[in-house]
């Protein structure tokens, strides 16, 4: 197991470590229950406030924050493993703000604009807080401790769909934002009073890096924000052939260019280190996480829409397609996170949530229509389920167990930024294509797409590598 005298987090009284546990799952439920619930909340809003046509900015403009501040927040969590815990509360706090600030708004740019800082919660759960629940536990403990998050995802996919539908028919989107913005505030207090060790307890544990690339990070943000704000915009504000959206996809490949040469002259000292670069599994896991959420917001984030616009049923309806992708969840998050930690790999976890994508988004391209049976689609969404759990403890757990311990926090912030891009750049490129060909004509398209990036996924998947004995600093 781990050097105990390196790691102070092992050693830490198992009520602290217990408390730190139960804030971080509070967390990951009020975040999934925030993901899960503003597919549908935003139509609805945006049919009370209007700004239909670019409702969709409140998701994607998130995660131009979030691949900025997940690899700020991994430099600072390696370079000083004591600043975990409150970096995590400070950004669970920030997102509480975040969705309260929601109740208050009086159109969708108000909406949307507080929105770019979510992705704090983001980097706070998937950067921070799986890293804490590894630096606790030996891979085997963290494995299925990590898998439980599966499960606090399936339960917030089951209250946030469903108690958001039915909270929206019976009152208003406004008291579905107040639902939420208590689970951060309270996993964020629970946190701080679980594990605490001092930046000297931990040094043992610390990087030696060198200062934080501020001029790589201004890049990765330009050019990030520039894509995905060109790619969202393309069908509304800033139409595609027009100068400004010209002039918006020229800065972000200026972005583009000066990030690679950052990344090349500082190498390890860059935001995005050089040595996880090179590392194999963190490209893979990266890629692959950015594909299976690009592919996922084809059904996740638009299968909704389409039931509320086109086959004309009930914000409760719509939000019950998200519940029934929940359900597998609620047991099969630990069973999968106790796999990976077993093999050490998350390889046969992860390929077999692309096969199941590739069915499910498949599945909807045969069989969607206007006048499909309701409960047909539940059923494929209880598969879709399965996959969710898979990829949940696949990129939790998986990054944990088959990274070396020196590159384990950074490489995993390399990992989570696909997360927030893949939705990102998935929500916005699905948007331009339902903006330009309408829902109805627009969702094969959209689940074509889905069904492409996931083989793609499944390939990369395969080739995950099993953590060599020796490189993950004392595991036996």
């Amino acid at each position: 197991m781990p050097n105990q005298v390196d790691n102070p987090f092992l050693t830490a009284p198992e009520w602290r470590k217990r408390l730190t546990l139960i804030g971080i799952y509070i967390a990951v439920v009020g975040s999934i229950v925030q993901t899960s619930s503003l597919s549908t909340l935003l139509p609805v809003a945006a049919g009370e406030i209007g700004g239909m046509e670019y409702y969709s900015l409140a998701s994607t403009l998130s995660g131009i924050i979030g691949v900025a501040v997940m690899p700020l927040w991994g430099y600072l969590g390696a370079k000083s493993p004591a600043l975990k815990r409150p970096l995590f509360a400070v950004s669970e706090l920030i997102g509480a703000a975040v969705v309260f600030a929601r109740t208050f708004a009086p159109d969708m740019m108000t909406l949307v604009v507080p929105s770019m800082f979510y992705g704090f919660v983001s980097a706070g759960i998937f950067v921070l807080g799986y890293s804490m629940i590894r630096d606790m536990y030996d891979r085997k403990k963290a494995g299925t401790y990590l898998g439980f998050c599966g499960t606090m995802m399936a339960i917030g996919m089951l209250l946030g769909p469903t108690a958001g539908g039915l909270i929206m028919d019976a009152a208003s989107w406004r008291w579905v934002c107040h639902l939420i913005w208590p689970f951060f505030v309270v996993g964020s207090i629970l946190v701080l009073l679980g594990v605490r060790v001092t930046k000297e307890e931990a040094a043992g544990m610390a990087s030696t890096s060198r200062t934080f690339d501020a001029a790589g990070a201004i890049s990765m943000m330009v050019f990030l924000g520039t894509l995905i704000t060109g790619l969202s915009l393309g069908t509304s504000f800033l139409p595609f052939g027009s100068f400004g959206s010209y002039a918006v996809f020229a800065l972000c490949i200026i972005a583009g260019i000066a990030l690679v040469a950052i990344v090349r002259k500082k190498r390890d000292d860059a935001i995005v280190p050089l040595s996880a670069l090179k590392n194999r599994n963190v490209i893979r896991f990266a890629c692959s996480n950015f594909l299976a959420n690009f592919s996922n917001m084809a059904v996740f984030f638009f299968l909704p829409t389409y039931v509320i616009a086109v086959m004309q049923l009930s914000a409760t309806e719509a939000g019950l397609s998200t519940t029934m992708y929940s359900v597998a969840g609620l047991f099969l998050g630990p069973v999968f996170g106790r796999a990976i930690g077993k093999a050490g790999t998350a390889k046969g976890v992860l390929s077999l949530s692309f096969i199941l994508r590739v069915f499910v988004s498949g599945s909807f391209l045969l069989l969607l229509a206007p006048d499909t049976n309701i409960l047909l689609i539940y059923v494929v969404m209880l598969v879709a389920g399965v996959y969710s759990s898979a990829n949940g403890a696949s990129f939790s757990a998986g990054p944990q167990v088959q990274l070396p311990e020196g590159i384990r926090v950074q490489g995993n912030s390399v990992i989570q930024v696909g997360q927030n891009l893949g939705g990102a750049i998935g929500t916005a490129v699905y948007t331009v294509v339902l903006g330009t060909f309408g829902v109805l004509g627009g969702m094969p398209m959209a689940l074509a797409i889905s069904v492409i990036a996931a083989v793609i996924g499944l390939v990369l998947a395969l080739r995950l590598q099993k953590l060599a004995d020796g490189h993950d600093r004392g595991e036996r």
